[in-house]
């Protein structure tokens, strides 16, 4: 028996954290105070709590990440089946414990889909022919085997996501550490997920999801809620019912209804003027049909939410929005110029676009630098940058970061600071893709209602939103245009949109519980979207 191992206990837990801190490096506050937590073999944990609460932080102590590739202050001890996670390699600790982690792009390390599936296997010395038999298996098991031959840069987020836990899949590993495992994922991918927890589950697997999307989370099955604060448990429950308390910090199913908001209020000033038009558009990566035909105008001062299933077109339609991308066939206009004919230098300070994934947009060495980079070189005069900065920043909360590494920062404030470095250039047109992913509710609540007073203020002219989230679009939007296969199916005001159970179907959008509460509010007095 190696010094890594623990012996003499007739029973052991799966994971056992005892007395666990850790600061890191460069920092002055602990990341995780005194944590402890026995895991038993088959549960499934689920931690809530906001972004910057301790819960990746937690996992990486558990899969060994911390201490074996962070720097930092640590104390305690973390065992894994028996096994002292400090005292052990990486290459031990991961036939143990597989991780699925919050930031797909890092999971991914090679560019075509199968050989990054395989990757893992191939590692641990398995046959080329077995590593791709098992590789297939696992892409087969999360239903995206057609994606085997792709590159990973061109899948959508939720393909990505769906690659990234077929990674782990392939590994087979007794302990699978979810980090945000719905952030990215439309409603057949979070029913996927939900399918693949249960199964952890039956198969004896431990589970522990850190997860923002509480209620979709619950709906797995899981043993016990852990919230996390500051770096330390504050609650455990295995009832929801018990985390009342938490109710304004947790999106919890029944609160959700409660505090129901849909159509709070609408801006008068929406005027006839367009401010986006697409006219018979298509798209193509490669040959394969992404937009097949769409035909959409954006007036300015709407509040707009785009839906649809993941690989639908939505990103794609935001790139054309900027002219990232120019359409294969057909026009897309932003305020009457063919984006064709600017390039996105032009249209930087008139539509600004937050990716969905933050690694995508951050490099500088600061926030600051980061936040100043867009308004600096579109033109600011230098005497405003100053305060465009610190504005934005205040905004979304991230100004006690600004001169701080982005790269240091947790996921959800990475989103904060990608939206900030957006914001300061004041664009006339917002478009936020998956603005909620990885953002726990309180801080993606506060986000939206600031973008709100944003979009209310007409600083924000038009805003689009491209999400999964039905709820936020409810609460957030006028108007919901519904993608499918690369074509619009519905189109109208976003309460008689996400209530009509045809749209939701042939869309895959998942109901929530806010979405049958105001089909509950709407049934019988409302018209039905229009269908295109």
């Amino acid at each position: 028996m190696g010094p890594a191992q623990r012996a003499g206990a007739e029973h052991l837990p799966a994971i056992l954290v005892k007395n666990l801190s850790f600061t890191y490096e460069g920092k002055s506050e602990p990341a995780l105070q005194e944590v402890n937590l026995s895991v038993e073999p088959g549960e499934v944990v689920l931690l809530a709590g906001r972004s910057g609460s301790g819960k990746s932080t937690l996992l990486k102590c558990i899969n060994g990440l911390i201490p074996l590739r962070y720097a930092g202050r640590y104390a305690g001890e973390v065992w894994v089946n028996g096994i002292l996670v400090p005292e052990s390699r990486l290459s031990v600790i991961s036939k143990h414990v597989g991780t699925i982690m919050q930031e797909v792009s890092k999971q991914l390390v090679l560019p075509n889909v199968l050989d990054d599936v395989a990757f893992g296997l191939c590692n641990q010395c398995i046959p080329p022919e077995e590593a791709k038999a098992g590789a297939e298996r696992a892409l087969a098991r999360m239903r995206v085997l057609h994606l085997a031959d792709r590159d990973v840069n061109e899948l959508s987020g939720g393909e990505k996501q769906r690659v990234a836990i077929a990674g782990v899949l392939a590994m087979n590993p007794p302990i699978i550490l979810m980090d945000e495992p719905m952030a990215n994922l439309d409603s057949e991918g979070v029913n996927l997920v939900q399918q693949l927890i249960r199964e952890f589950k039956s198969e004896g697997r431990t589970v522990i999801i850190a997860e923002h999307r509480v209620e979709e989370a619950l709906e797995a099955g899981v043993d016990r809620i852990l919230v996390m604060e500051r770096g330390r448990i504050v609650k455990e429950a295995r009832d929801p019912a018990e985390l009342a308390d938490f109710a304004g910090k947790l999106k919890l199913p029944a609160w959700v209804a409660k505090t129901a908001r849909a159509g709070q209020k609408q801006r008068s000033s929406t005027s006839e003027r367009v401010a986006i038009e697409f006219r018979g558009v298509h798209f193509s990566y490669d040959g394969k049909p992404v937009l097949k035909g769409v035909d959409v105008a954006l007036r300015e001062g709407e509040r707009v939410a785009l839906l649809g299933n993941n690989g639908a077109g939505k990103s794609t339609m935001a790139k054309l929005m900027l002219g990232i991308l120019k359409p294969t066939r057909g026009e897309v206009l932003v305020y009457g110029v063919d984006t064709r004919d600017r390039e996105v230098f032009d249209l930087a300070p008139i539509v600004g676009l937050v990716f969905q994934d933050p690694f995508s947009m951050l490099f500088a060495r600061t926030v600051r630098e980061e936040i100043s980079f867009g308004p600096k070189n579109v033109g600011v005069p230098a005497q405003q940058l100053p305060g465009r900065v610190q504005e934005a920043a205040e905004h979304c909360k991230v100004s006690h970061l600004l001169d701080y590494s982005p790269f240091a920062s947790s996921h959800g404030e990475k989103k904060r600071i990608c939206v900030a470095s957006i914001l300061a250039m004041h664009p006339k047109v917002l478009i936020l893709d998956e603005p909620t992913a990885g953002q726990d509710y309180e801080s993606y609540t506060s986000f939206m209602e600031f973008v709100n007073e944003l979009y209310f203020s007409g600083i924000v002219r038009t805003l689009v939103i491209i999400t999964h989230d039905t709820d936020l679009a409810i609460e957030y939007t006028d108007r919901t245009i519904v993608l499918s296969n690369g074509k619009v199916i519905a189109d109208g005001p976003t309460a008689e949109v996400l209530t009509n159970r045809e749209v939701l179907e042939e869309g895959r959008i998942r109901e929530t519980s806010l979405v049958r509460f105001w089909r509950e509010s709407l049934e019988g007095s409302r018209p039905r979207a229009q269908r295109s």
